[in-house]
């Protein structure tokens, strides 16, 4: 029996996140970040009430990036 070798995911994984993570600081900042696919701004997306059903997040205008969040209200 073979052990899997999951660390070159794991450190795929770890970096997609911290990666992430710093976008949403930087967008939450107020900063400029460019979508990597089509260099348009990122922007948060926030819910606008409590009963709204629409995507939250940050993403770009054409949608090729989206970093789905949930908010508490």
């Amino acid at each position: 029996m073979s052990k899997l070798d999951f660390s070159d995911i794991n450190k795929s994984s770890s970096k997609s996140f911290h990666e992430q993570r710093n976008t949403i600081k930087k967008v939450c900042l107020g900063k400029t970040v460019l979508c990597p696919v089509c260099q348009q701004p990122l922007k948060l997306l926030p819910p606008k009430n409590k009963n709204d059903e629409s995507k939250t997040g940050v993403s770009c205008v054409k949608g090729c990036t989206f970093i789905e969040l949930e908010f508490e209200l």
